[in-house]
């Protein structure tokens, strides 16, 4: 087992692992649709000492299914909730409370640590009904016993996150970018912390299309990176990077082998150097110079 660092996931009582797991294992180039791969990674991740895991989409829920059936004990689980968004203003506390009875039964899981609204997109005029309802469904699927904690993701905007932290009082974890090619998160990651609401950076490499991916596979032609082709170093200068926020609690990148678990987990250990420093300058550099993004989902700048 790894020495990797812990803290409290805000006020919820929960205690991670800074180097924390995240979905969406099917995208970027070492993507794969391997069930039973996936649980031979997530118990990996297990004897690595992470403990906190963000589900994703089905492949993603099938695997940590399975692997909660005999180690649910050692994980903590942000289990998703998705549809909300799509449904907009006209979301009801049934389509929450069907939506997680659907998945209780069809993978076999009893209770999860955290319910996660999926790219939560409230506007003005009908934030209040919808996070009405998400309330109204939460504190009954509470009381059942299925969830003890209600958050959400964003990949909207900060400015969407941030309204939904200062706003509202029912969100005890909040997901969103962090990375360090765009940083844009940060003030939003230190006002909820302020506000003892747990806080979990995704996308710390991009996004599975994301600029680091590109580098990596060979899909940038640009000298100051061309070196770091195949190469995992930008990898761990960016998690460093990430962890090196105080206001964070976590840190969720895609772990897609073995491999690369390994190698995040020994990045992990180390401190953000001035090695680190010069390697994200040259990719931002090179990010500018060819007009590339940063590749994060929605308009999140």
């Amino acid at each position: 087992m790894s020495d990797l660092i812990s803290r409290p996931l805000g006020k919820t009582g929960l205690t991670v692992t800074r180097l924390s797991a995240g979905g969406h294992f099917t995208n970027g180039p070492c993507g794969h649709e391997d069930i039973p791969r996936r649980v031979g990674e997530l118990n990996h991740m297990l004897d690595c000492g992470i403990t906190y895991f963000d589900v994703q989409w089905e492949p993603e829920e099938l695997a940590t299914a399975e692997v909660m059936k005999t180690r649910a004990d050692e994980m903590t689980i942000a289990w998703p909730l998705h549809g909300v968004t799509q449904r907009g203003g006209d979301v009801t506390a049934q389509y929450v409370i069907d939506y997680c009875d659907d998945h209780r039964q069809r993978y076999g899981i009893d209770h999860v640590n955290i319910l996660l609204w999926i790219a939560l997109e409230v506007e003005a005029d009908t934030q209040d009904a919808a996070v009405g309802e998400v309330r109204k469904a939460f504190e009954k699927l509470k009381a059942d016993g299925f969830c003890d904690h209600l958050g959400f993701s964003c990949h909207h905007s900060p400015e969407m996150a941030l309204r939904a932290v200062t706003q509202f009082d029912d969100f005890e974890v909040m997901m969103i970018p962090f990375g360090a090619l765009n940083g844009a998160g940060a003030g939003v990651l230190q006002a909820a912390g302020e506000k003892g609401i747990g806080t979990v950076g995704m996308k710390p490499f991009g996004g599975g299309g994301g600029f680091f991916n590109r580098v990596w596979s060979g899909q940038v032609d640009h000298s100051a990176v061309t070196g770091w082709k195949d190469s995992s170093r930008p990898y761990e200068a960016a998690l460093r990077w990430a962890l090196a926020n105080d206001h964070l609690d976590c840190s969720v990148p895609g772990m897609q082998s073995i491999q690369h678990i390994d190698g995040l987990v020994a990045a992990a250990a180390e401190p953000l150097g001035d090695e680190d420093k010069t390697i994200l300058e040259t990719m931002q550099a090179a990010l500018t110079e060819t007009g590339a993004e940063a590749h994060f989902d929605g308009a999140w700048d």
